[in-house]
């Protein structure tokens, strides 16, 4: 559960509540729309323009120049990013030039962004604040088509690190410009920070009429829930009275960015007594479909979340990894997607999974994250912050057993008990309620058949169909492609005139240069060991009570190419069996909410309740549906925890 106040939680089950919700929507950020392009007239040795358009405006530290600000010993410095690390340390744009005496240059050194047209209410550049050094003489200008110029604004003797003016709003402008002809010291390259204004709004509760979350772990496929990977959805409606969101209104500060792919940043919550807001976030989405009816009063927008993504992007891998555990190839996967290590999280259980082979054809990052997950038992979701989960089978098991604590009842046991940690729901705050007990969601017999990829012989896996001809003195860049992928331990060798004069061996074929000192032509010959699917097994698991009870009821595992042993696939086998032998009663119930509760968070209700008698059930989360309209209503559905 997302930590909030006790009094959040008091008023969450009052009858006079009111739940609000809060949206932000990143309308342009260079790092979602592709369309903004940044060029500078000099570059310092290290110098990063791209960051002038991310919206981080410090530094992380006062850089080492050899100007005459750093000798040797000083500690209070720090190096600058080298490349691959400007992801995690901010410079932003250095030039190469230096001031002379009077802060002047001899060319002054231009910064330029280009983007689709927008509107622009501001203007700001941000020097270093490290260093305490920016811009004072400078123009900035901004452009329309056929370099129309549609606002110039000259700054003379500015003395502000961070520089910033509010203009009226100017329309479909497609590049903006600084040209800097003063800086604040003598013998100093600029340094820029930030320029370009991303456009960033933030919506309240006067501005939106509904917001309708749908989070799962689990995907309803008609049968036992394996290797599951699912996508959170947000639609919400805002209010369009004004027409803002109309995609034709050229007056309107979101003229052309109501498009696919912005970020939405999503929290709900309510005003606490002292007129502060409690807000717990609904997750991070990007926006995929927007509706603005021209009759009505709202704009309704749909987004999903980072996996949604990551069904468009392609995966693949070149070369055959050996001994690599799951826990690996999910973070490989998800690094060759572009996500930083802070934006997705997987489970160490999964280390001790070993593949002894394992290649991926080209495919969807989220296929080869479902394979992954399905080959250990467990799930990937998105959570309330868009960090990406992989989570091992024991993780929610282990997860309820950390959850079991100590308490004295006092009343008609006073005794010690250990009681499950859970959110209690009682009869008041539902309004129905079901346990439901699905048959296609029990297997008595499972079974798990392995994907052995062994090595063969050694063999020719490739040779070139004809001869190729090549001239003296050339030199030929060409690409082959094995006869059977994937294969390993690969060499190469070259019939007729040339040499091989490089070589780069993938599992599926090579990039090849060959050179020659005469005329003639060569062949390519390729030999190595295809890896292929041999030999294969089957575990089986069953339990007899189970078959006696409910008859046979029989679940067979998908192939997954990263099943390739007789253990794995019996402890596979033997774990779903564990938990799916027995029919179930599940969770459903329709009922007033709380937004704080997220997947995976245990829950308890009464599975049955008389005066006499009061029996609960304990279940984590797997599926929410929250409807926000300034009340809340949830529907919940859980998968019985104990």
């Amino acid at each position: 559960m997302y930590p909030v106040s006790q009094e959040f939680q008091d008023k969450v089950r009052s009858y006079n509540r009111k739940i609000f919700g809060k949206v932000q929507i990143d309308y342009s950020d260079p790092f979602i729309d592709q369309s903004v392009q940044i060029a500078t007239n000099e570059n310092n040795h290290t110098s990063y323009p791209r960051q002038i358009a991310d919206g981080v405006q410090e530094p992380i530290g006062k850089y080492i120049a050899l100007d005459g600000t750093w000798t040797l010993g000083n500690d209070t410095l720090v190096l600058a990013p080298g490349p691959g690390e400007e992801e995690k340390a901010q410079m932003g744009w250095w030039g190469s030039s230096l001031s002379d005496a009077n802060g002047g240059f001899a060319t002054n050194p231009k910064l330029t962004v280009t983007f689709f047209s927008r509107p622009i209410r501001s203007l700001k550049v941000v020097g270093d604040s490290k260093r305490n050094e920016f811009p004072v003489d400078f123009v900035m200008t901004l452009y329309g088509g056929g370099d129309t110029i549609l606002y110039q604004e000259t700054v003379v003797d500015n003395t502000q690190i961070n520089w910033d003016k509010s203009i009226e709003q100017i329309n479909e402008v497609i590049k903006m410009e600084i040209e800097i002809s003063k800086w604040n010291m003598p013998n100093r390259c600029v340094k820029i920070l930030e320029f370009f204004t991303s456009i960033q709004e933030t919506y309240g509760q006067d501005d939106i009429f509904s917001i309708e979350l749908l989070e799962e772990r689990e995907t309803s496929s008609g049968s036992l829930p394996v290797g599951n990977i699912s996508s959170n959805e947000i639609t919400i409606r805002f209010n369009n009275e004004s027409k803002k969101f109309d995609i034709g209104n050229k007056q309107s500060s979101l003229y052309n960015l109501i498009k696919p792919g912005r970020r939405i940043r999503v929290w709900a919550g309510m005003e606490k007594d002292d007129g502060e807001q409690e807000l717990v976030p609904l997750g991070v989405f990007w926006a995929k479909n927007w509706n603005i009816p021209e009759q009505k009063v709202y704009a309704e927008l749909v987004g999903r979340d980072r996996l949604e993504s990551l069904r468009n992007t392609t995966f693949s891998t070149s070369i055959v990894e050996v001994n690599k555990s799951l826990y690996d190839l999910a973070i490989e996967v998800l690094t060759d997607a572009g996500l930083k290590e802070n934006e997705y999280w997987v489970d160490e259980e999964l280390k001790n999974i070993v593949i002894p082979y394992s290649y991926f054809e080209p495919q969807s990052h989220r296929e080869a994250l479902r394979k992954i997950a399905e080959a250990g038992l467990g799930q990937v979701y998105c959570n309330r912050e868009g960090i990406i989960r992989v989570e091992g089978s024991s993780f929610t098991q282990t997860r309820i057993e950390n959850s079991v604590v100590t308490t004295f009842l006092k009343a008609e046991f006073p005794a010690n008990v250990e009681i499950v940690d859970a959110y209690g729901i009682t009869n008041d705050d539902c309004f129905s309620k079901s346990n439901p007990s699905r048959m296609e969601k029990v297997a008595n017999i499972v079974e798990v058949e392995t994907q052995p990829l062994r090595p063969g012989a050694i063999q020719e896996v490739y040779q070139t169909n004809e001869g190729i001809p090549i001239a003296a003195g050339e030199t030929k860049t060409l690409t082959i492609y094995f006869n059977s992928t994937p294969c390993i331990d690969v060499s190469l060798s070259i019939e007729g005139t040339g040499t091989i004069q490089s070589s780069t061996i993938y599992a599926w074929g090579a990039g090849i240069t060959v050179t020659s000192a005469s005329t003639g032509t060569f062949k390519i010959i390729a030999s190595g060991k295809p890896l292929t699917v041999q030999n294969k097994d089957k575990a089986t698991a069953k339990d007899n009570t189970s078959i006696i009870e409910n008859g046979e009821l029989r679940y067979t595992f998908p192939a997954n190419p990263l099943v390739q042993d007789v253990a794995m696939a019996q402890n596979i086998a033997d774990k779903l069996l564990a938990y799916y032998k027995d029919p179930k009663a599940d969770l459903n119930i329709n009922w007033i909410g709380n937004p704080a509760l997220e997947l995976g968070d245990v829950v308890t209700v009464y599975d049955y309740y008389t005066e006499e008698i009061q029996e609960r059930g304990y279940y984590y989360i797997t599926k929410q549906e929250l409807e926000i309209t300034g009340d809340l209503r949830a529907r919940l559905e859980g998968r019985r925890a104990i």
